[in-house]
């Protein structure tokens, strides 16, 4: 009987974990549309969705319990957040290469001095 009951539960959770990350994914979607340049969307869908797929791949993991569903669970977590804060950093250092223009709500610019062909004001 416990068993059932906590195999019940773990389904449970799974799904509210499952909905949770299409939630935010969702989030993110929308941000794309919503922030005002490339550096705050990179920001957030980098984020927000490394967060919503490894919240899904958990929520699936808990639905679908095995010990080979863990360790394959494992390593997408790990790879899922490395590579999208990886990602976005490289999108964002690229567009900032290409002389993308950051939003007006943004006053300083760190990054300016460093640059080879930056010329100091």
């Amino acid at each position: 009987m416990d068993l059932h009951i906590l195999d019940m539960s773990a389904h449970v959770v799974g799904l509210v974990l499952v909905f949770l990350g299409i939630f935010i994914i969702m989030v993110s979607a929308i941000s794309l549309f919503k922030l005002p340049d490339l550096y705050l969307r990179a920001s957030g869908v980098g984020t927000s969705a490394g967060m919503g797929v490894a919240t899904i791949v958990v929520g699936a993991l808990l639905i679908d319990f095995s010990w080979l569903n863990l360790v394959k669970a494992l390593i997408a977590v790990i790879a899922q957040l490395l590579t999208s804060a990886v990602g976005s950093m490289a999108i964002a250092r690229s567009g900032y290469l290409n002389n993308s223009l950051p939003a007006a709500i943004t006053h300083i610019d760190e990054l300016r001095l460093t640059r080879r062909d930056a010329t100091a004001d």
